[in-house]
Parts: C-alpha cells; structure tokens; sequence
C-alpha cells in the first residue's frame, strides 16, 4: 500500500490506463488521496479483460462521502477504494468479482440493482465480500475470505437471498430472490450447457461458468 496526495486536476499517469485525474472526488475538493496499489490492481483486470475500465468512484472527501450514504469508515475516504465496471458494460459485476478476487483485493463488493452494476474493490489488509442487490441495503458480509454462496432450491436467508437474484440476472430470469422451480430448471440447462455436474447446485463452479469468468483464465494471473 501506498497512498499518494494530489490536487484536483492531475492528470499524472498511475498507471498504463490510468490516470490520478480518474480518482479524483467529484464534488469539486481540493487535496485528493489514492493507493497505488489499488490503480495497479485494477490495471492487472484492464489488462486481462482488454478493454477499458470506468471508475464510478474513487477517492471521497468527507462531505461527499456523507453524501452518498458512504460509511464512516469508508475505505474510499482514504483513497484505497473503488467503484467500477467496464465502461461498456460487456462484462457483468459476479464475473469482474471473482477477477477482483483474483488479483488480491481485500474488500469485495458486488453491487447489481435497478441503479447500476458495478463492483467496490479495495485494499484493506483483510478480506470482506458483500453482495447488494437493492440499493442502500447490504444484506450479505462475509468476512476473512471471498465468497459467493453455494446456493440451491428452497435456500433462505438474506445473503442467499441476494445470491439467488444475481444468479437470477444472469440466467435471464426475474430476478425475485427465490430460488424455486424455474430457477432450478435454468441452472441445470446452464450446467448442462457449460459441461458442468447437472445438480441444481450454484456453487463455485456454476459461478465461474455461468458469469463467464472461467472464460477470463482468472486462475492464471
């Protein structure tokens, strides 16, 4: 880790593709913060999924933290945070997770709701992943490890809950949360399609498959 300060405006080079400008908090502040470490990282994923990378947040002053509802404690206060996608959103967030992942980010966040899909990804020295699938609400923290939930038929809960419904999107189905029948169904045509075990069971495997991101080669960077 290594934070850097900057003032609003710089455009200095982080990185190959990025730039200090592209983390720089919109509000309108003066001194701006970012890790280095967090613009390298996502540099490995730009660099892997070949195509441009747009940050929807970076660093955040305290104003514009509270603003948007960001926690006290936000990692995006100290510049080691951020939001993103693929700027032509080509790649959805369960599969630039498990990139995210991948590379070595601490904090994992997947976020795929009416208001957008992206993925948080920071440099905390532990891990956390949470999954949010209704704005403003985080149903789903694990801590200590990266983690998308082995779901299946008739599972209950919040965290399997939010699971269910990105799942869900990504088999084209509406996205309710309840993993029933149609969903089940779904999942098993989607194993077949991917070779996998016809079992009804999301876990791991499924997650990777079906998300595309075992197309990425993620295990190799």
């Amino acid at each position: 880790m290594s934070i850097i300060t900057f003032q609003r405006g710089d455009s200095t080079a982080l990185t190959k593709n990025f730039t200090r400008l592209e983390f720089q908090c919109p509000c309108g502040c003066g001194q701006q913060s970012a890790d280095t470490e967090l613009a390298e990282k996502l540099q490995l994923i730009r660099d892997k999924v070949d195509r441009p990378l747009k940050i929807t947040s970076g660093y955040r002053c305290i104003l514009h933290n509270a603003a948007v509802g960001g926690s006290s404690g936000s990692k995006h206060r100290y510049g080691m945070a951020a939001d993103w996608r693929t700027a032509n959103r080509s790649i959805n967030p369960v599969a630039l997770g498990i990139l995210a992942q991948a590379v070595g980010f601490g904090g994992i966040g997947i976020y795929w709701h009416s208001r957008g899909a992206f993925v948080h990804a920071d440099t905390r020295g532990t891990k956390a992943t949470w999954l949010c699938t209704t704005p403003g609400q985080y149903p789903s923290t694990t801590y200590n490890k990266f983690v998308l939930p082995t779901i299946r038929r008739g599972c209950t809960g919040d965290a399997n809950r939010a699971a269910t419904k990105m799942l869900q999107r990504l088999l084209g189905l509406t996205p309710d949360g309840i993993f029933g029948e149609k969903t089940e169904n779904a999942l098993m045509k989607a194993q077949e399609v991917h070779k996998l075990v016809v079992d009804g069971i999301c876990g791991p495997a499924s997650w990777r498959a079906i998300s595309g991101a075992d197309k990425l080669s993620l295990i190799h960077i």
